[in-house]
């Protein structure tokens, strides 16, 4: 039986996660199943009263262009071992497709432990995440304490946040006094620690915010910081997979290049996708430069410009990858403004 466990239920995952998570200690594994269990929805496939599959649906408020959407991050994707290849993962996906494309969710994201195993249910990379660190000067003019859960100290860092991200980004999560909350507890569970940056002058303001995994092996969490104090610290690696969940929504959220020549632009696109049936068929979709609109066609209504897959249309959104598409149909979606400047960091 497939179903969502009711809050108090919840606990009766640990086990599952236990044996199959065994990199996770014992305190991050508390911290989970104390914080983040408190809003997100476990879908569980049961045998005789035990779950032996799972998936958590962990939401987050996502910026999506100055609109914010609920966006659940994928987490917990879980199957016993002896109930293995036997179709539970698709069972699970495809309900949580169904409810999530009911709430009019835009995209899912996770980070997947392999690509492989997603990319049959259209899932894509959509972000390369660009690792960096201090710079000499940042390291020099900069000192550090660290954060502590306290409501003033998670509200500068929400703001300190809030403003970097909304100036250098256009898909981002949403920060506030909670998340840091929260995130003070996720790193310090794994024995790490999150760090105030701070000018060494007479203003000590805050221009960066450091989190961290201690342990044997320092592991990075999050990095912001002004761009001034920084500096990458190796090449930008595939991190992110995503796919659009409910595609009018998420088109709405798309339009025209400010600078294009063009005012309006029309398409017809045949979207094929395998998994969300709501979403495969011919679609109108109108944009201009403040926004766009997608309406569904009966089929043979109009003649597509185009034919894509889901997952080719959820990467050129997101500024991944151009469509494969006939070279003048190319050169009119150069028009449009697709993602480009994303940030995810969230790994729970």
């Amino acid at each position: 039986m497939i179903r969502y466990l009711r809050q108090e239920e919840k606990i009766r995952t640990r086990k599952l996660w236990e044996s199959i998570f065994t990199e996770d200690g014992l305190s991050f594994v508390d911290f989970y199943y104390t914080d983040k269990i408190k809003k997100n929805k476990i879908l569980v496939e049961e045998e005789a009263g035990e779950p032996v599959a799972m998936i958590h649906r962990n939401p987050f408020d996502m910026v999506m262009r100055e609109q914010v959407f609920k966006v659940d991050y994928i987490a917990g994707v879980a199957t016993r071992e002896d109930k293995r290849h036997q179709g539970c993962m698709s069972r699970l996906l495809s309900r949580a497709f169904a409810d999530m494309y009911m709430e009019r969710m835009p995209f899912c994201f996770l980070l997947p432990v392999s690509q492989a195993i997603y990319r049959p249910f259209e899932f894509v990379p959509i972000f390369n995440k660009q690792p960096c660190e201090l710079s000499r000067m940042g390291q020099d003019m900069l000192s550090s304490r660290a954060c502590t859960e306290q409501r003033e100290d998670c509200r500068e860092a929400a703001a300190f946040a809030g403003r970097l991200l909304e100036s250098q980004y256009d898909i981002y999560v949403l920060r506030d006094e909670e998340y840091y909350k929260s995130l003070c507890r996720e790193v310090r569970s794994g024995e790490g620690d999150l760090i105030f940056l701070r000018t060494k002058d007479e203003t000590q303001a805050l221009v960066g915010i450091q989190a961290y995994y201690g342990g044997p092996r320092i592991e990075e969490r999050e990095f912001l910081c002004l761009p001034q104090y920084q500096r990458e610290a190796g090449p930008a690696k595939p991190m992110y997979m995503g796919r659009i969940i409910h595609l009018e929504q998420f088109l709405e959220t798309i339009h025209l290049n400010s600078g294009s020549a063009l005012n309006e632009l029309e398409l017809v696109m045949q979207v094929k996708d395998g998994h969300i049936r709501q979403n495969d068929g011919l679609f109108l979709w109108r944009l201009n430069k403040s926004g766009s609109q997608a309406v569904r066609l009966r089929e043979g209504e109009r003649k597509p410009c185009f034919t894509i897959g889901i997952d080719s249309l959820t990467s050129w959104l997101f500024g991944y990858e151009k469509p494969n598409v006939m070279s003048g149909w190319q050169k009119k979606l150069e028009n449009v403004e697709v993602y480009s400047k994303i940030f995810f960091d969230e790994v729970v």
